[in-house]
């Protein structure tokens, strides 16, 4: 079978992934049209090289707003930065599920999932470490609906290897972005742990979570049908789609990176998002005040996407282009790549909590304790 053959139907089979309700890899010959070669080649070249089917939540639904900040420190407290927030990950308060460093610059990225109703209260901890002088500064931008995320794309990712196709950059690809809805509804920690087990890996049978939550099959499946997947109706799921992953970002390195783009424009936003979202190298597309997206990239194709970029931005006549960029081990991706397993512990009697002192506090001791090593 030719490269170009297989590309051709891994394209159906992950159009079938992305567009289902619920993820079921026995159902994917009929929604692909693939018939039984669907299940032949979800297990050769997604079970088989290191790839995984994840669940991307809408984090509204649950009662969270997805937030990136951008933090500005000087150079002799950016490693003890990188320490706390490191440490900050793995705390029960924090809403910190990912960070990470461009190369060569004083400052950090990092991805919040923010309970809205602590949310000024969240933010103000990284007023008080500017006024404090652990920070120089800070920006926010939180997402005007849930972030549209892709699979990898088989015109640039060898599924047949389990590696990133050698040669330039061929072009732009068709690709919908999807705005999902950020109304909120009812969950309990029996729907919250689920979704985060389906994060993890979407064909988590509910066997496992039926282990993991206490309860019996058959009422972790009326969670499951009725409560994360909204019965059926994706005006109502927890789940805004699903999609074709790295099992482990290490597996990948030091040969890929993590390529963040900041764009702002008057009147071309909608333009600016389709733009990114066509780039075959993107993994991730949010907007608010500007459009952002997160981009894994073999290093032999940086520059053509940035010349890629570039061209977009005169094209646009974009306002502001920002482009940062770090070889993924400069990253921490616990959030983007694994369960959020924090919010869970961050979930109680029905409601999200945070210590705003405990976060602060946090930060700062760990700065100083690092600092004096």
């Amino acid at each position: 079978m030719s490269y170009e053959i297989v590309d051709e139907k891994l394209r159906a089979l992950i159009a079938a992934i992305e567009s289902s309700v619920k993820f079921d890899p026995d159902g994917l010959g009929e929604a692909s049209g693939l018939g039984d070669e669907a299940s032949m080649l979800y297990r050769n070249y997604v079970a088989g090289k290191a790839l995984v089917t994840r669940a991307s939540i809408n984090y509204f639904r649950i009662g969270l707003i997805d937030t990136y900040i951008t933090v500005y420190a000087d150079y002799p407290l950016m490693r003890p930065l990188s320490e706390a927030f490191e440490a900050l990950l793995s705390m029960p308060f924090s809403y910190m599920i990912a960070y990470g460093s461009p190369l060569g610059l004083n400052l950090f990225i990092s991805r919040h999932i923010i309970p809205s109703a602590h949310y000024k209260d969240y933010i103000s901890v990284f007023e008080e470490l500017e006024q404090k002088g652990i920070i120089r500064g800070y920006e926010v931008m939180k997402s005007a609906w849930p972030r549209d995320v892709y699979s990898l794309d088989p015109s640039v990712f060898d599924f047949t290897t389990g590696n990133w196709k050698r040669g330039t950059y061929s072009g732009k690809i068709q690709r919908k972005v999807k705005k999902g809805d950020t109304v909120a509804v009812p969950f309990d920690e029996v729907d919250l742990k689920i979704v985060t087990m389906l994060k993890k890996s979407a064909a988590t049978l509910p066997s496992a979570m039926a282990a993991a939550t206490g309860l019996g099959v058959d009422e972790v499946l009326v969670h499951l049908k009725q409560h994360v997947l909204g019965g059926g109706d994706p005006a109502k799921s927890m789940i805004l789609k699903y999609y074709v992953d790295f099992l482990e970002p290490g597996l990948f390195a030091p040969d890929t990176a993590v390529f963040t783009v900041f764009g702002e424009s008057d009147d071309n936003a909608d333009q600016l998002v389709d733009e990114l979202a066509a780039i075959p190298y993107t993994s991730a597309i949010w907007q608010n005040e500007k459009v952002s997206a997160n981009m894994y990239i073999p290093l032999q194709g940086l520059y053509a996407i940035a010349h890629e970029i570039g061209t977009i931005g005169a094209k646009l006549k974009l306002k502001d282009l920002t482009a940062y960029v770090s070889p993924w081990y400069y990253w921490n991706v616990f959030g983007s790549l694994h369960s959020p397993a924090s919010l869970e512990r961050n979930f109680r009697n029905g409601k999200w909590v945070f210590k705003k002192d405990d976060t602060a506090e946090v930060i700062i001791s760990k700065v100083k304790e690092f600092a004096g090593k």
